[in-house]
């Protein structure tokens, strides 16, 4: 008879690296792929939202209206749910240590109407990839 082996119960915590081993600051992240969104319009929020603590951020981004605000929101909500997610972290120190939007993948489209103009009529559907990193400090 073949022995019945016990799993080990998998830890949810994300991966959080040291930053700074003297003052104890912890980083956490998270990405996102292939966003069906332009890079041009996510960067103009994610730079409002640098200077903001992450939950103000999501206040924020609740209420403006646009489809970037949407995906900057619900990104930004699984970073704080890493966050809560490792309980050596502080909450109350989180802060923004970096929001990057880069481009990813182009859809290209021919539209006989722009056939004449813009690029022998091809549209560009972009899409974008964002990396969220929030840096909390380790409860004593």
């Amino acid at each position: 008879m073949p022995k019945l082996i016990k799993k080990q119960p998998v830890k949810s915590s994300p991966i959080s690296k040291p930053v700074d081993k003297e003052k104890k600051i912890f980083q956490v992240s998270h990405t996102n792929k292939n966003i069906k969104a332009s890079p041009r319009k996510l960067r103009i929020l994610a730079n409002t939202i640098k200077k903001l603590k992450p939950e103000e951020a999501l206040i924020r981004l609740k209420l403006t209206n646009s489809k970037s605000a949407r995906l900057l929101y619900k990104n930004v909500k699984a970073v704080i749910a890493n966050v809560k997610n490792n309980p050596n972290l502080d909450l109350n120190t989180m802060s923004f240590h970096s929001v990057q939007v880069d481009d990813s993948i182009k859809f290209k489209r021919m539209d006989k109407s722009h056939s004449s103009r813009f690029a022998r009529g091809l549209i560009q559907k972009r899409h974008s990839r964002l990396k969220i990193i929030i840096s909390a400090k380790i409860r004593n």
